[in-house]
């Protein structure tokens, strides 16, 4: 991309977001809303399944997956979104959070939405000892400053990604043989400062794309146990 190519998104980010903000305090304020013909409840202190925009990009690129019969961790399910999306497709699901607001959050709407899934209060895998997945997933947080409970746990990951090496590191051991861990993060996070944290933990890429939405880059990835 040349550079006034980049200079013009990035001013189009910027306008965008300053318009955008407004429009998305209104809505998350609303008490739920509707993501892939499901009704989701909402809580101003948990990620929002719509307005913070990558919950549905996400659910585009797990969407070919087959998740029937699977173990399927969703860490960090904020509203539940994906836990119910992989449970209603068959997969046998454990959501976990940090944020007890989101616990409680995500319950009621897996008993909403009529799908089974256990969802647990956990500081990544520490109230998961042992056990092991065959998809783990996590919309990971991407800014590297220190998180601001109870939301901002969210979207950031300490000033040195403590909290994504942690995951990855705890991946390594909750993986089943052959299982994959799928992420999602911003463009702002930086790719070349996220996933050598993944290698760093024995996990290898083997499947990469790239989506915008609103003049944002989403960066989606696979990673398997290196070597299998």
């Amino acid at each position: 991309m040349s550079v006034l190519k980049q200079r013009a998104r990035r001013l189009g980010r910027r306008l965008f977001h300053r318009l955008y903000h407004g429009y998305a305090l209104r809505q998350i304020a609303k008490p739920s809303t509707r993501l892939l013909g499901r009704t989701l409840f909402t809580d101003p202190d948990v990620f929002h399944p719509v307005y913070f925009l990558s919950t549905k990009v996400f659910l585009d690129y797990l969407a070919p997956l087959d998740l029937a019969g699977k173990r399927f961790l969703d860490m960090g399910t904020g509203s539940g979104a994906v836990g119910i999306f992989a449970a209603s497709r068959g997969a046998r699901v454990t959501a976990c959070d940090i944020n007890p607001s989101a616990v409680r959050l995500a319950a009621r709407n897996a008993a909403s939405n009529g799908v089974d899934m256990e969802v647990v209060e956990s500081d990544l895998f520490s109230a998961l000892p042992g056990r092991r997945f065959e998809v783990i997933s996590f919309n990971i947080p991407f800014y590297p400053e220190p998180p601001r409970p109870p939301l901002g746990v969210a979207f950031f990951a300490g000033s040195n990604f403590e909290t994504v090496r942690a995951f990855a590191d705890g991946c390594r051991q909750a993986l089943a043989p052959g299982g994959s861990v799928v992420v999602i993060f911003s463009e702002d996070s930086g790719r070349d400062r996220v996933v050598p944290l993944f290698e760093a933990a024995a996990l290898a890429p083997f499947d990469e794309r790239i989506t915008r939405r609103y003049f944002e880059r989403f960066h989606l990835l696979s990673f398997r146990a290196a070597g299998s």
